[in-house]
């Protein structure tokens, strides 16, 4: 395991800001979040590389904005406080959504801890200030031009889970198999007899149930 007394400077680490815990002027709920709209994050991340979008809601009717040029930070936690690596993907769409990724991996890299199950979260903080011309509580100096502003979504964590990203379960075992009916799609497969009416059913083992064999239809083996 890569930790810090094998650090590595090949490997990319996971950032830790610990977001959640920054003292802010002003704090966002995931179901009004004010600023920041979150899209395409499946509901259980499972191990590997999962993408969303991020983009900024129109404040119209807020007393708040964010400054202009604000940076803003995300970072996701598991359960058990174990940052997830996460980034923006250096992808300029010019439409005022940016995508990122989060990753679950095995070996989270700067700690030994293994990524929990259960919920965690993925905190974004940004640098709000107030309109102009409002009456709203003004942005305290400590605050002001910076990170001072943040919301919380919960995420579902469930590493192993199969399918996560479909509502069915695919591909859980792969074999070659016969049909059962009237279709074999086993290698060297039998046709049916030339006066037989109708084509051949097969048994769960992919030999053809013929009666008597294939004597008297003409077309025996030899």
């Amino acid at each position: 395991m890569a930790y810090p007394p094998e650090f590595s400077s090949t490997l990319t680490y996971a950032n830790r800001y610990d977001l959640n815990e920054i003292d802010v002027f002003l704090e966002g709920d995931s179901n009004n979040p004010m600023f920041f709209d979150i899209n395409g994050l499946p509901d259980y991340l499972t191990f590997g590389k999962h993408y969303f979008h991020l983009s900024t809601l129109d404040s119209t009717n807020q007393s708040y904005q964010l400054r202009n040029e604000s940076r803003i930070l995300f970072e996701f936690k598991s359960i058990n406080n174990v940052v997830l690596r996460s980034d923006v993907v250096k992808l300029n769409q010019r439409n005022g959504v940016t995508t990122c990724y989060v990753e679950v991996l095995k070996d989270p890299l700067r700690t030994m801890k293994e990524v929990g199950d259960g919920t965690g979260t993925l905190a974004i903080v940004g640098s709000i200030e107030r309109k102009k011309h409002t009456t709203v509580e003004p942005i305290p100096k400590k605050f002001k031009d910076a990170m001072n502003y943040r919301c919380i979504f919960p995420i579902e964590i469930r590493k192993n889970l199969q399918g996560a990203l479909s509502p069915f379960i695919t591909n859980t075992e792969h074999t070659l198999d016969t049909l059962n009916g009237r279709y074999s799609f086993k290698k060297a497969h039998i046709s049916p007899p030339r006066l037989k009416q109708g084509g051949l059913t097969y048994d769960k083992e992919g030999n053809p149930d013929i009666p008597g064999g294939l004597a008297g239809g003409g077309g025996g083996t030899s």
